[in-house]
């Protein structure tokens, strides 16, 4: 039924649009003086035009009200009645139902940076004052120079000791701000 409507507004805002046209197409030709008998067929498809449209207001009406009979149809008293154990009950008006908080918890926003983890996080920024979700950078920092120094130790100098460089889990953490682009704090590992 929402379908109808819709093709049937489209209909009617294509007519429309036609029968301007031909308006501002007789109105040219009246004012250049061209062939009348042009005119008169324009003129001519105006009114079929014009008798469409009221055709179509017609149904696009019949619609609009067969949808509101079904959106707006008055429950009787026998809709409402219950059964409890063999007892019909009318409902309480007093009860109101509320419906059940999201499964999803909202997310924290950590307010002392000091706290942040090494993941993204929602936090206010303490340049812009803006409550945003940071941006990860990580870089290389002195856990990672230690672990390359103690692999070589162990005698994996072949370029196993440049292993600690690739991984994130031996890198320093930067928050950043993705609105101001400030850094809001470096999570050491060290």
């Amino acid at each position: 039924m929402e379908l109808d409507m819709v093709s049937l507004s489209l209909k009617i805002q294509q007519l429309h649009d036609r029968r301007d046209m031909l308006k501002v197409l007789q109105e040219f030709r009246n004012r250049s003086n061209l062939n009348s008998t042009v005119g008169s067929k324009e003129q001519a498809e105006i009114q079929q035009i014009d008798q469409e449209l009221q055709e179509l207001f017609q149904k696009k009406r019949e619609l609009q009200e067969t949808e509101d009979k079904v959106y707006n149809h008055m429950r009787t008293k026998e809709d409402y009645i219950t059964s409890m154990g063999g007892v019909s009950v009318l409902p309480d008006p007093s009860v109101v139902y509320v419906e059940a908080p999201p499964s999803i918890p909202a997310p924290e926003v950590i307010l002392d940076i000091m706290k942040l983890p090494p993941v993204s996080s929602r936090t206010q920024c303490p340049e812009c004052r803006q409550f945003i979700t940071t941006e990860i950078v990580t870089s290389i920092g002195d856990a990672a120079c230690l672990a390359c120094v103690t692999i070589s130790l162990f005698g994996c100098v072949a370029g196993c000791c440049l292993i600690p460089f690739c991984i994130d889990n031996f890198k320093d953490v930067t928050h950043r701000c993705p609105r101001c682009r400030s850094s809001i704090i470096t999570i050491k590992k060290l």
